[in-house]
């Protein structure tokens, strides 16, 4: 694949770029040529104050993806229409039904048709803040879900509402506890855990939303084992609405790219998410949607821990995290072959 050397200035960079030079400090190499760009790289090279670096941009990958480019329209104008809601939100307003709906129905109309929308939400980065995008990215594997489920339209337009509107709450968060790179005192934590609740408040004067979405919205961080906030409902207590967000909020929270960490691979996050989902999850939800989801990276390209590139060939090894694999021509079933490991996924 062919590629081009430009100049871009730091402040323009963006996580997922390739790094076209070596970076030093003090004559020690601190990111190498070649190196895709997170978001503590990007902010090493700001803190270093260089103004500027090179960058690599592939010029085939708009070939490489054809659907990236359709998907991601959509989606960016879907988080450009919630960050919208979202301003109004910090600067007094109410939120609007109408605008809620108005973000959501596009989703909805392409989601019955192209499914793929939501399962290769993995491929695009629009460069907005985390919450915009992760609300638009539940909201979307929310719906999907939910139709997974055979759940009815009513449930899948409700289910949406939801997933959109779960974290609205924390417009009302101090950014230097939203956005801050390390981990969250005691304190500041429990300020964090009061955006269930603030969101519930907020959009009790939305009277056209449902009484369901917004209990779904208040307790999408309670936990199957009653560890969660802000009641410490368990079980089949929890509402539906939220069980099924919580699910989703877990999965595009740890494969997202964070001010404080960097995305895991999904196939890490399907280990994680199986262990756990006997006790904060609803086991017979989150199982449900980790074998659907699987099956979306079926012939995707994956980076092995031996540094080889190997082809994801059949998801039904019985294992979520360990599938079948094609390796060198050969047929590897990593639910067996316990050597190989999955590092990340790979994007040529």
């Amino acid at each position: 694949m062919e590629s081009e050397m430009h100049i871009l200035e730091t402040e323009k960079l963006q996580i997922g770029m390739t790094l076209g030079e070596n970076i030093y400090r003090n004559e020690q190499l601190v990111i190498s040529e070649g190196v895709t760009l997170n978001i503590r790289h990007i902010q090493m090279l700001k803190r270093m104050s260089i103004v500027q670096v090179k960058v690599l941009e592939k010029r085939s990958v708009k070939k490489a993806f054809p659907i990236k480019q359709e998907i991601s329209e959509k989606y960016k104008s879907s988080v450009e229409s919630f960050k919208k809601i979202c301003y109004g939100v910090t600067i007094g307003n109410f939120v609007i039904y109408d605008e809620v709906k108005d973000c959501i129905d596009p989703l909805i109309r392409e989601l019955e048709t192209k499914p793929e929308m939501a399962l290769k939400l993995w491929q695009i980065y629009t460069a907005d803040f985390y919450t915009y995008e992760h609300s638009v990215k539940v909201c979307m594997l929310s719906i999907l879900l939910s139709k997974w489920m055979n759940k009815p339209q009513v449930f899948i337009d409700e289910i949406g509402k939801v997933g959109l509107l779960h974290d609205i709450g924390k417009c009302n968060i101090p950014n230097e506890i939203l956005n801050k790179p390390d981990v969250l005192t005691e304190e500041e934590f429990s300020v964090m855990k009061t955006h269930s609740t603030l969101g519930y408040v907020l959009l009790s004067s939305t009277k056209e939303l449902d009484r369901n979405i917004l209990k779904g919205v208040l307790h999408h961080h309670e936990r199957f084992d009653g560890t969660g906030y802000p009641a410490k409902l368990s079980g089949k207590s929890i509402p539906e609405y939220a069980r099924i967000v919580s699910v989703v909020d877990i999965f595009d929270a740890m494969t997202s790219n964070r001010i404080y960490r960097e995305k895991m691979n999904p196939y890490k996050v399907f280990e994680i998410m199986s262990e756990g989902s006997s006790g904060a999850l609803d086991s017979d939800i989150s199982n449900f949607f980790l074998d659907k989801i699987k099956r979306s990276y079926l012939g995707e390209l994956v980076l092995l821990n031996s540094g080889e590139v190997a082809k994801i060939h059949n998801v039904e090894s019985g294992v979520h995290h360990r599938p079948i694999i094609e390796l060198n021509g050969q047929i590897v079933d990593l639910s067996v072959n316990h050597s190989i490991e999955i590092k990340s996924l790979f994007i040529s």
